[in-house]
């Protein structure tokens, strides 16, 4: 084979790579459903730790490539939630991508975007959802400065609400159609838009179908891997939590604690422990936690890692989940061995 065919052949399957660079199968298997939301969360959460990273070490620059790649990394998570037909999380990640797109002036991307996702729901016989796309465009388009595009799509979007009785969304885009006839100085059409708006709340939209009732919530455990550090100011216990008995940390100290900080640790044969790395911190409001007094963050520890992945917050391997940094109300603090610095 000549060179020219060799750079044909190798085009035209780097084209077929970029046009389909998600198969529904792995290794000549299907993928499951928990399969591609656990990638798609993977890869989200991997792009967005990233950014994170980015962000301290205040160069702007690795900021705009971190949020690229963190926008390329949500192209591959929406393919993935679209397969596993997670829509919470398709749309989710639509808000999101587009939201980076704005940021970063890419108007033709988010246009594009949400232009093809208000066909997918459309196609779909989904007009609340292809409606709910199609402001989002408007408010795009208004974010990057594109007036008479957004007032064309939100115009739109009146007409097909108040065609469904969709009331609410037919009052979200001329609220937004106000917002933008007042920055072009066309103050006519911005009352005129703005007393519609009013004229609909007056408009009862029809009501839903009553929601199945809310099953019981579980008691909040302990997370099998917990352990209380010794020399922690906070341990774990049970109580009674509005008649329930309730995973809770109790501030066994003689200070108030205004922040802590949860993580994973390495408990060797001599039951000495070694922090590996953080999983989470909170900082608490109106005095903190008292002496004597509990907090519950069981929940979510026993949760998600983040919205975009159903796996549950947790510690490697024999890891165990620890508290191993606190700061007290008189701004001293305590840390776990093995922590680098005290939370400031």
């Amino acid at each position: 084979m000549c060179d020219s065919n060799i750079r044909i052949t190798t085009l035209i399957l780097a084209i077929a790579f970029l046009v389909f660079p998600f198969s529904s199968a792995v290794n000549g298997q299907k993928r499951t459903r928990e399969e591609a939301q656990q990638e798609a969360g993977k890869i989200v959460t991997e792009a967005e730790r990233k950014v994170g990273e980015a962000y301290k070490t205040s160069d702007r620059k690795l900021v705009v490539e971190a949020e690229r790649a963190v926008a390329e990394a949500f192209v591959k998570a929406i393919d993935l939630w679209r397969e596993a037909g997670n829509d919470t999380r398709l749309i989710a990640g639509v808000e999101e991508l587009t939201r980076i797109y704005s940021v970063n002036g890419d108007y033709q991307q988010a246009v594009d975007r949400l232009k093809f996702e208000a066909n997918y729901w459309m196609e779909r016989g989904d007009l609340k959802q292809q409606i709910r796309m199609l402001l989002l465009l408007g408010l795009r388009q208004w974010q990057m400065k594109n007036d008479e595009a957004s007032i064309e799509t939100l115009q739109q979007v009146t007409e097909m609400s108040r065609g469904a009785g969709l009331y609410s969304s037919a009052r979200n885009a001329l609220e937004q159609l106000v917002l933008v006839y007042t920055r072009l100085g066309r103050t006519k059409d911005a009352e005129a838009a703005r007393a519609k708006a009013k004229e609909l709340w007056e408009i009862r939209e029809p009501a839903a179908p009553p929601a199945a009732p809310l099953a019981k919530a579980q008691p909040i455990t302990i997370p099998a891997q917990w352990v209380d550090l010794p020399s922690a100011p906070m341990a774990a216990e049970y109580r009674d939590v509005k008649g329930e008995n309730q995973a809770v940390l109790v501030n066994r100290s003689t200070k108030g604690i205004e922040m802590l900080m949860f993580g994973c640790v390495a408990v060797d044969e001599n039951n000495k422990t070694r922090v590996l790395y953080s999983l989470s911190g909170v900082g608490l409001t109106h005095g903190g936690i008292r002496p004597g007094f509990y907090y519950q963050p069981f929940a979510m520890l026993n949760g998600p890692l983040n919205r975009w992945t159903d796996e549950k917050m947790g510690c490697e391997g024999a890891a165990k989940m620890a508290v191993i940094e606190v700061m007290f109300d008189d701004r001293s603090g305590w840390k776990a061995d093995g922590k680098d610095s005290v939370v400031r």
